[in-house]
């Protein structure tokens, strides 16, 4: 009989599930050698063992003809705009500060398993897309809860599953659903000797406000970055795009209007009663580009009929467990609306371009500037007056600890963009990159998921950002004519005047 490695293998026997089809683009690294699924890849680096779901590409890192120092699992573009595929051969004299210095380069949804000049690490992306958790009390690095652990778990004290699967809160700063696995934190390494974070990236020299003192050269550079990255991507991969009435995806279609061909198909979700005006929008964006808009409807008569309820609620079940329990796809109409994405490997999201809008400030606190609370209360999304009404007492006192202890490691030049590092750093590891584990359809990637990108972004004024002046240099950069394309908000104003 195969020995058991972890719990998700008992969900699956349990419920009857093949381990692979329920748990899709997964990891686990430790130092057993038994993959958790038959199915499963797996690589040796060091005396650590990194098992993972085969859609899940893995190339490998060295310099020149030498020895595999690094193995990267998941999608990620270079700084020259080369999409990586296989074996990376890095140029110059090989060091660890040179293997670190091209991963903090790389943009897209990955990790980075390290064993090199004497240090064992796992790297993550500029937000930890490809996201993980950690157990010392395990010895074990994986994508998920039930994927890591091998015993009962020992639920978190501060905040429930149920209250975090109801959307009553959220796992933030280190929370899992077991107390001993923690979620890592984007911009830190994990070191496998210690089972101890350790920030890598921002250091003394990344001064955001003088970075971001030339408006129009920062604009320049993030168009011009963002369009080779979605270059690479689409050259590299079948794609599709999802289009909105909002700012996101607008940034990604007109970043991405060069390669429009390689793109394959063009999509949006029509289920709610809001989203009647996300559909109007992308029809408009679809005719100005000349692409053919995909509508995924509520009311087509093959959303009901293609799942049956049963199997929508088994697969929220999976949603539930792929997530450690985290996110269950909140609804039925949402769980149809997910999967009729349309089958192509990767699905290109807007993630991390919220940051263009200063999507973590008020104005306020871009005015008069930002409280460790209001800093904290951002992250929860929630104003500072709030967070003794609408967090526990003891959970409040634990939470303010953990972010004061983050906030005592960043760079003295960094904490004038606090409320953007932690949404980079802590809310989207934990939050909208675990949600990204619920799909299992295709493969969820942030174009915008790129260190300098998000740095500049963070670098361009809080203010001028809540005012869009950056995503109206960004759009003027790319593809000028979609600034003239109404957004949401303005949809709905004018469908108020005509009523």
């Amino acid at each position: 009989m195969k020995r058991r490695i972890c719990t998700a293998e008992v969900v699956c026997n349990k419920n009857g599930w093949n381990f692979s089809e329920a748990f899709p683009f997964q990891f686990r690294v430790s130092k057993t050698r038994t993959a958790p699924c038959e199915q499963w890849m797996q690589v040796k680096l060091g005396d650590w063992h990194l098992h993972h779901c085969p859609r899940l590409p893995r190339h490998e890192l060295g310099f020149g003809n030498g020895k595999v120092l690094g193995v990267v699992l998941g999608v990620a573009v270079d700084r020259e705009g080369r999409s990586l595929d296989g074996r990376m051969s890095l140029e110059g004299k090989g060091s660890l500060a040179a293997l670190e210095d091209y991963i903090e380069g790389l943009a897209g949804r990955f990790i980075v398993l390290v064993a090199a000049y004497g240090a064992t690490r796992i790297y993550f992306d500029a937000t930890a897309g490809l996201s993980a958790v950690y157990s010392r009390k395990d010895r074990v690095v994986a994508s998920s809860v039930h994927v890591a652990i091998n015993r009962e778990a020992e639920p978190e004290p501060g905040i429930t599953s149920r209250e975090v699967l109801a959307r009553e809160g959220q796992y933030l700063l280190g929370e899992t659903y077991d107390r001993h696995c923690r979620r890592v934190f984007a911009n830190h390494y994990l070191d496998l000797k210690t089972f101890e974070m350790h920030r890598h990236w921002l250091g003394p020299e990344d001064d955001f406000v003088a970075a971001g003192e030339d408006r129009n050269g920062v604009a320049t550079e993030i168009a011009a970055r963002l369009e080779q990255v979605m270059a690479a991507l689409t050259a590299g991969y079948s794609t599709a795009l999802p289009l909105s009435a909002g700012t996101d995806s607008r940034l990604l279609l007109a970043a991405a209007a060069p390669v429009l061909d390689r793109i394959e198909r063009f999509y949006m979700h029509d289920i709610y009663k809001v989203t009647r005006f996300d559909r109007e929008g992308a029809q408009l964006l679809a005719r100005e580009m000349g692409v053919t808009l995909e509508v995924i409807d509520r009311e087509a008569p093959e959303f009901e009929s293609f799942m049956t309820p049963d199997e929508v609620a088994e697969l929220r079940v999976k949603m539930a467990f792929r997530t450690g329990l985290s996110f269950d796809g909140i609804d039925e109409v949402t769980v149809r609306a997910v999967s009729r994405a349309p089958e192509t490997t990767l699905v290109l999201r807007g993630n991390g371009a919220e940051m263009t809008r200063a999507n973590k400030w008020t104005r306020a606190i871009a005015a008069h500037g930002c409280t460790l609370d209001d800093a904290l209360a951002a992250l929860l999304n929630m104003r500072a007056e709030h967070l003794p009404d609408r967090v526990a007492a003891d959970r409040l006192e634990s939470l303010r600890a953990r972010y004061a202890a983050w906030h005592d490691g960043l760079p003295e030049p960094a904490r004038a963009r606090m409320p953007d590092v932690a949404h980079a750093e802590l809310f989207m590891p934990a939050a909208p990159n675990n949600v990204y584990y619920a799909f299992g359809r295709n493969f969820y990637i942030n174009p915008f998921n790129d260190r300098r990108l998000l740095f500049l972004t963070a670098a361009f004024d809080p203010l001028a950002r809540k005012r869009n002046k950056l995503v109206g240099k960004l759009i003027h950069n790319t593809t000028p004519r979609l600034n003239g394309l109404p957004y949401a908000a303005e949809l709905k104003q004018a469908h108020r005047r005509a009523a």
